[in-house]
């Protein structure tokens, strides 16, 4: 699905047609933004789009401390054109100003109609000013979904102005407004015959973006715009007025498709071979497209919010979500199966479909019904399962095609238990080293994650690619005889099993062993930044690490003191960990639960604690002595 359009967040991306070391923008203290002006007017347009909306954009950027070069950029695509763009530098007028047009590579996506105007704006000393007036078009207000507050810089003063003619109905929803101190004004234009909405926000943070954070819609205040329709001299015009007119719209793209279900009914039969139930053959096509068709975003025009024919994708061997959902409901549907497609937005989105706007979704996903039960089949995610769900969409509302109507439902919830990470090892002392054998088993999103950690590695055996990663590139702890189930089946659950010589792992001094039972150390890393983060933290989905090493005791040694047990038990989070002896082995077990992947700056001090505390667990040594 298409990336959400004028969000003016998008400005904190890398501007590819700029010199990076310029880009400074939400860390540069030295330039502020003294005041930005933006209006918005939904204005007649022409035959072929009857409503623009007309955008007006000025702003005023200060030098601080010391003059300065920065990047100016604006985005627009196939259903946006940049009018006019000119800058004041000091007071006075830059001629000859020619701003750079190109498209631009977005981070992940193929192919994109999104393009950028851009150049480098001087400010020339400390306290002088510089000017950017900007016109835009939107050619069609489906497309102007959302305008945001803050800003790339710090912000003094912003005023945004939208001036809605009474014959364009539309809903604005004010989003985040309650710690913002935004004010607002209404008054009627009787000239105009058009209600002018003023919005003015003072001494905004910069725009922070940051790694596992919620989206931008979660964290910024916003307004978000959703057309209804609009009354022109040649009629109605209907937009969104609500979910049913979305779907519509939706559908009939969807009609548009051209799927050919010759050569889908012969790929779909060959791929269901003999198999007779028909989840059985659900999951072999649903593996079969994870496998052989290769995910690429794209974007461009109309085609970012219409699936490509299935024959295409089939023949092509790859194509974006819409493209990857629509072949396997082809698939299905040849084989006699109820599949749909359906529209849903990730968890990256905080809005659902109570607000039918193009922001609200930005992915395609599958559904098949089986003896009444619904599944959701999302074959973008490679290595997930048959009623596994990926934590971007659980929970999350979903659109399903239904003919000319439409159903509502949601993905269903799942909890830690469907990702689990277990790692038995059986050793024992050689010298100074650990030997034995090694198992693991995953399932859910665990398996997901490996092997995509795994196959990004680019080695060409998968073998050696899966060492790497089990060893965690620790040149002393060595593999062999790796042995695996599941990893080209996509069963149920992946197993991998080898043996292990951890080299120089025991130290002695006298009669002493030293022995470090934790080699994996899960979430040494994981503590936060409290000083420098300013949003939320997501943790990537809910799991659970199971651990278990059993060491035996070696002749004429006994154990001399255990580390103390661990246990953290909080409503986001479990950790867990204790020695124990039994008979002549040592079992050190070690338990992580991830039980809500949300983690709320009010709650960064506790996990910054517990994660010291499982921390120095790890770095625990066991000691054995002489008897």
């Amino acid at each position: 699905m298409r990336i959400a359009r004028n969000c003016l967040y998008l400005n904190v991306l890398l501007f590819s047609l700029l010199p990076v070391a310029s880009l400074r923008a939400g860390t540069d203290k030295n330039i502020v933004i003294s005041e930005r002006k933006e209006r918005y007017e939904f204005t007649k347009g022409d035959a072929k789009n009857p409503v623009w909306v007309k955008q007006y954009f000025s702003t005023t950027y200060r030098c601080n401390e010391f003059r300065g070069t920065i990047p100016y950029s604006t985005f627009y695509d196939d259903y946006s054109r940049v009018d006019d763009v000119k800058a004041y530098v000091s007071g006075n007028r830059v001629k000859g100003l020619r701003p750079q047009h190109g498209y631009y590579s977005i981070e992940g996506f193929f192919y994109s109609d999104a393009r950028v105007c851009g150049f480098m704006l001087d400010l020339e000393k400390k306290g002088r000013e510089s000017r950017v007036d900007l016109e835009k078009t939107v050619l069609d207000p489906r497309y102007f979904t959302s305008v945001y507050f803050n800003e790339d810089y710090f912000l003094h003063r912003k005023e945004i102005t939208l001036v809605v003619p009474r014959w364009m109905q539309l809903e604005i929803r004010e989003m985040n407004f309650n710690t913002a101190g935004i004010s607002k004004s209404k008054v009627f234009d009787e000239k105009a015959n058009a209600d002018i909405y003023t919005y003015t926000i003072l001494d905004q943070p910069a725009a922070k973006k940051e790694l596992s954070a919620p989206g931008p819609s979660y964290l910024y205040p916003h307004l978000l715009v959703c057309s209804h329709f609009a009354e022109t001299p040649a009629g109605r015009i209907t937009y969104f007025g609500n979910v049913k007119d979305l779907y519509n719209w939706y559908h009939s793209l969807v009609k548009e498709i051209g799927n050919d279900p010759g050569p889908v009914k012969t790929a779909a039969l060959q791929i269901a071979g003999e198999k007779n139930s028909e989840i059985d053959k659900v999951r072999a096509v649903y593996a079969w497209v994870q496998e052989n068709i290769r995910y690429i975003a794209f974007e461009d025009g109309i085609a970012g919010f219409r699936p490509a024919p299935a024959q295409d994708v089939l023949q092509k061997k790859y194509g974006d979500c819409k493209g990857m959902a629509n072949l396997l409901k082809e698939m299905l549907v040849s084989l006699g199966l109820d599949a749909r497609l359906c529209w849903i937005g990730t968890r990256h989105i905080a809005y659902d479909y109570s607000m039918p706007t193009l922001s609200v979704d930005n992915h395609m996903i599958c559904a098949v019904n089986l003896q009444g039960r619904q599944y959701y089949l999302d074959a973008t995610e490679t290595y997930i399962g048959l009623d596994e769900y990926a934590e971007r969409i659980q929970g999350r509302q979903v659109l399903i095609e239904n003919g000319g109507e439409y159903i509502l439902s949601r993905v269903p919830e799942r909890t830690y238990e469907q990702n689990r990470q277990q790692e038995r090892r059986s050793l024992r002392i050689e010298g100074n080293d650990l030997t034995g054998t090694a198992r693991h088993r995953l399932t859910g999103e665990c398996t997901e994650y490996l092997l995509t950690q795994v196959h990004s590695i680019k080695k060409e055996k998968l073998e050696e690619a899966m060492l790497q990663y089990l060893t965690a590139d620790n040149r002393l702890y060595g593999i062999s005889g790796i042995q695996t189930n599941g990893l080209q089946d996509r069963g149920p659950e992946l197993t991998i099993q080898y043996k292990v010589q951890h080299k120089e792992a025991v130290n002695s001094f006298g009669d002493e062993m030293y022995i470090d039972l934790d080699f994996r150390k899960e979430m040494d890393g994981a503590g936060i930044d409290t000083l420098t983060r300013v949003h939320d933290l997501w943790l990537h989905f809910k799991r659970q690490v199971l651990q278990e090493t059993t060491l035996s005791i070696p002749a004429g040694y006994k154990v001399k003191s255990l580390p103390a047990p661990l246990l953290v038990d909080q409503p986001k989070y479990a950790f867990k960990a204790a020695y124990e002896v039994k008979g002549n082995e040592v079992v050190y077990r070690k338990e992580i639960i991830i039980k809500n992947t949300r983690l709320l700056k009010s709650e960064f001090g506790q996990w910054n604690e517990d994660i010291r505390r499982l921390k120095q667990t790890c770095q625990e040594q066991l000691t054995l002595t002489n008897k």
